[in-house]
């Protein structure tokens, strides 16, 4: 198995709805869960985050089907590449939803105690348009 890391920023489609948000977030949990994928998403403003972590078969074929997604659009692809030192790894037992401003920092967190892992570094610096939110 060789893992792997995808990590992007996309925009919701225009009305979307808090229901249908939460049926993403309930889709990618479960999914990503099964597959023994880490990472995290994260919703705010009309902006998806995503982190992925794991097989690259697996993460490849969801991938696919993300940016078919007509939630959302002008996805903006960050990260896409082989990975060493997954930085989700020991970070929860499941894929991670992220809905509160406590869920980020605790986040931040754990990504400045991996700060030997460049990727790390890099995921913290994206998500601080996130955590600079009232």
């Amino acid at each position: 198995m060789s893992t792997y890391t995808i990590c992007y920023f996309s925009k919701a489609k225009e009305g979307i709805t808090q229901a249908e948000v939460e049926a993403i977030f309930k889709k990618t949990y479960t999914n990503n869960t099964l597959k023994d994928i880490k990472g995290i998403l994260l919703y705010m403003l009309g902006d998806f985050f995503q982190v992925l972590e794991g097989d690259k078969d697996d993460l490849e074929n969801i991938y696919e089907i993300i940016k078919n997604d007509e939630r959302h659009h002008t996805i903006f692809e960050i990260i896409n590449k082989p990975t060493l030192n997954e930085v989700f790894k020991t970070y929860k037992s499941d894929f991670n939803i992220v809905r509160t401003d406590a869920q980020i920092k605790e986040i931040k967190q754990y990504l400045r105690s991996a700060k030997h892992n460049t990727t790390a570094e890099k995921i913290d610096r994206l998500l601080e348009p996130f955590f600079l939110l009232p």
